[in-house]
């Protein structure tokens, strides 16, 4: 509702313009009463150009709607798939980087564990000599020697005798152990009696009448094993290469045992750093690997970035030379801005001029 001021001025006979001001007067007032009567009909047309407006707004924001949840919906599928991708990648690369890891550490862990030698074979003595003797070799071909530097050898024999007359009237008999080097030389050497153990000929009569079905069938024998332990060596300088073994009669005698079958048990027993790193053997690979995988990942990501992640190197390379347009445009925004400050100003003179009525 618009207000409009209207001054009454009382008309002045004496003046001849009377009658103009009252032709304003009514002007004025049938104008204001216009307005008056016309202001609810411009209020009502506006309201209606608003919700028009409005409507319209509404439906151009709903037919747009699909369109931006389709793209919403395809940025975030199209997001989701790439950080998936990438977790995958980098999966791959940390699973690799751990599968060369494990296989340094497991690497490096066998080259300083040292496992302890067991060896059990056969002999065969050559009776043919006066001193039957057998030599039994430690190397092999991917090992010339069989047992590491540093470990304790345990020699031991084992012999499988009757209890036949002549073992019985034989008695003693000496049992001698060399070890000996890559060049022949004697490193070690061990000689010692041995002897069935006795028996009276009541007790083999009894024991014969026990176990005489046993022995008839053929599950029992009359046998007696002999375990002797022949010899202990430390390895040191000179490495050793075999070991030879011979069967000397008692003296005065030239009588040999009789055997049904002989070996040879060799262990070695490890320093105790290396018999704890073995018995604490896979401890040390998982230890191993694990500190073996941080460096090699940062090795990794550090010299292979370009070709680990080629999509975010690349980004970068943009990101930078965009970095670098921008600052390059800014100081050349700059420059210019002090060139244009420091240029010198021209100042406009303008005339006025005053015009006086009168």
């Amino acid at each position: 509702m618009e207000e409009v001021d209207i001054e009454l001025k009382i008309p002045d006979p004496l003046r001849a313009d009377w009658f103009m001001i009252l032709v304003d007067i009514q002007a004025d007032l049938i104008y204001n009463a216009a307005v008056v009567l016309t202001s609810p009909l411009f209020l009502i047309y506006r309201s209606y150009r608003r919700a028009a407006a409005a409507i319209s707004v509404a439906e151009n924001t709903v037919k747009r709607a699909p369109s931006r949840i389709k793209g919403g919906a395809a940025r975030v599928v199209r997001r989701t798939w790439f950080g998936v991708m990438g977790a995958c990648h980098v999966s791959a690369i940390m699973v690799a980087a751990m599968i060369l890891a494990v296989v340094l550490g497991v690497g490096i862990v066998s080259l300083y564990v040292e496992k302890p030698v067991v060896v059990r074979e056969r002999l065969f003595f050559d009776y043919t000599e006066d001193n039957p003797s057998t030599v039994f070799s430690l190397g092999k071909k991917k090992r010339p020697f069989g047992v590491p530097l540093g470990h304790k050898v345990h020699v031991s024999l084992v012999l499988w005798m009757p209890e036949s007359d002549l073992n019985r009237r034989i008695g003693l008999f000496q049992l001698k152990v060399e070890l000996l080097s890559l060049k022949g030389e004697i490193i070690a050497r061990s000689s010692q009696p041995c002897m069935l153990r006795f028996r009276s000929q009541p007790i083999r009569l009894a024991r014969t009448f026990v176990m005489s079905v046993p022995l008839v069938a053929g599950i029992a024998n009359e046998a007696q094993t002999m375990r002797i332990d022949a010899l202990m060596h430390q390895e040191k300088g000179t490495r050793t290469k075999t070991v030879r073994v011979t069967l000397i009669p008692r003296a005065q005698t030239r009588l040999l045992p009789q055997l049904y079958e002989a070996e040879i048990v060799i262990n070695s027993k490890p320093p105790w750093t290396k018999r704890m790193a073995y018995n604490w053997k896979w401890t040390l690979c998982v230890w191993t690997s694990m500190y073996l995988f941080v460096p090699i990942l940062i090795a990794l990501l550090w010299c292979f970035r370009p070709f680990l992640f080629p999509y975010v190197t690349s980004r970068t390379v943009v990101e930078d030379q965009n970095t670098e347009i921008r600052v390059v445009q800014e100081e050349v925004a700059g420059r210019r801005l002090r060139e244009r400050r420091n240029k010198p100003r021209r100042r406009n003179f303008t005339t006025t001029q005053e015009i006086y009525i009168l």
